[in-house]
C-alpha cells in the first residue's frame, strides 16, 4: 500500500502561482469596479460658434449660454451636470445657488484648470457676488 503524500500532490507545486493568480483576479476585479465613464453620466452641451459675436456658445435644451467671465477658485462650482460635446475633458457645473438654466460653469483643464462663467442669454439681472467676475458683454 502506497502512502499519500503533499509532496506529490501537484497543487503543492504550483501554489506559488495560484495565489499570484487568484491575487491578480481579485486586483483586477477590484480595479474594474473603481473605473467609470463620466461621460455617459452627463448630458452633452453643445457647441455653437457664434461668428458676429466673436465667441463660443454652449447649448443645452434650447438655453444658449455665453461666456461672462474667469475666476480662479472653485467657491462657484456646484455640482456637475453635463460635458461639453467637442470636449470630452471639459466638465460644466452648476453654479452654487443659481439656477442652471441662468447660470453654469464650464471647467475645462488644459495646462491650467480654467473655470469660465457662463450666462444664459436673455438673462439681465446681474448678482452681486458675479459682479466682479465680468469679463465679457455678451
Amino acid at each position: 500500500m502506497k502512502h499519500f503524500s503533499c509532496n506529490h500532490f501537484p497543487i503543492r507545486e504550483n501554489f506559488p502561482k495560484l495565489i499570484l493568480l487568484i491575487v491578480v483576479i481579485i486586483g483586477i476585479l477590484s480595479f474594474s469596479g473603481c473605473i467609470r465613464d463620466d461621460q455617459t453620466e452627463y448630458p452633452l452641451y453643445a457647441v455653437s460658434v457664434n461668428d458676429e459675436l466673436g465667441c463660443i456658445e454652449l447649448i443645452y435644451n434650447g438655453v444658449v449660454f455665453r461666456p461672462y467671465g474667469v475666476f480662479v477658485n472653485n467657491t462657484f462650482k456646484g455640482e456637475q451636470i453635463g460635458v461639453r460635446e467637442d470636449a470630452p475633458q471639459s466638465k460644466i457645473y452648476e453654479v452654487k445657488g443659481y439656477d442652471s438654466d441662468e447660470w453654469i460653469v464650464e471647467y475645462l483643464e488644459v495646462i491650467m484648470g480654467t473655470n469660465m462663467i457662463l450666462k444664459a442669454v436673455g438673462v439681465t439681472e446681474i448678482p452681486i457676488e458675479l459682479e466682479e467676475y465680468k469679463e465679457y458683454d455678451y
